[in-house]
């Protein structure tokens, strides 16, 4: 009985101490980017209708091609897609200008109202 007698206060501190150390760790896994629900790239504001419409507007203005075209852009940020209008002379301009579209903003639905008019 006295040989057990010293292991209660070891028992004891380990008790109190190993929360401690558990917290430390739930702590940097809460902090870290793949723990949290929303996506890594997500911004930290929400996202505006006339903000994913200027960063498609955007990429769509990186290809000369369809910078020439003027496409009209309208967005809807709840229901995560936009819709391309416009004019273009090529079935290929076309489909990258949707391309284009979509990989301004991750699982966007884009609806491709453009239409097709080869340049005489």
């Amino acid at each position: 009985m006295k040989n057990l007698l010293w292991l209660t206060p070891v028992v004891v501190a380990t008790a109190l101490v190993l929360p401690g150390c558990d917290k430390n760790r739930d702590e940097q896994t809460a902090s870290s980017p793949s723990s949290s629900s929303a996506p890594a790239n997500a911004p930290s504001t929400p996202l505006s209708d006339a903000d994913l419409e200027k960063m498609i507007q955007a990429k769509l203005a990186s290809d000369d091609s369809l910078k020439q075209a003027k496409l009209s852009v309208s967005a809807d940020v709840k229901g995560n897609k936009a819709t391309l209008s416009g004019t273009v002379v090529s079935q290929d301009m076309r489909a990258k200008a949707v391309d284009l579209a979509k990989s301004a903003q991750p699982g966007i639905t884009i609806e491709d109202k453009i239409d097709v008019k080869p340049s005489v």
